[in-house]
């Protein structure tokens, strides 16, 4: 897992660095959840919430992975209390990243269109101007 995201991280790390519009999307995010998302800020390929998860992915694998080989005590004879503390770590963060996979899958179903994108790999127009209107404006050279 550690390995395949690792590949994922490096050819999408540059497209998720949050910006400020990135932060404002996220300081507002309560409107897109309540279904008013027409002043949003505009937002490029990802928003701020899918940025987001990124990044929380990109801690929680390398954090998994790092605890996770504390676990293999017998293999590598790490202290008693390491082996612990690897293990509270490696089920609190597997917590929270399960929590944060809950958020996403559900703002996947709530948001129409979006279950087309992930399952396609395509939007429509109307939808990429919606929801991604910098994007829209990219990919289109129409406003």
């Amino acid at each position: 897992m550690t390995l395949s995201f690792a590949a994922l991280f490096l050819r999408f790390r540059e497209e998720n660095v949050i910006t400020e519009v990135d932060k404002e999307w996220l300081r507002r995010v309560r409107e897109m959840a309540d279904g008013d998302d027409h002043n949003m800020p505009k937002q490029g390929k990802y928003n701020g919430g899918q940025k987001a998860m990124f990044w929380v992915m990109a801690a929680s694998v390398a954090l998994l992975f790092v605890s996770g080989i504390l676990l293999w005590r017998a293999w590598f004879g790490f202290p008693v209390g390491l082996v612990r503390l690897g293990a509270v770590v490696h089920a609190a963060v597997a917590a929270i990243l399960i929590g944060f996979i809950f958020v996403h899958v559900y703002a996947a179903i709530w948001v129409k269109g979006t279950i087309r994108a992930m399952w396609y790999g395509t939007v429509t127009r109307a939808w990429a101007k919606q929801h991604h209107r910098d994007w829209y404006r990219q990919a289109t050279g129409k406003s």
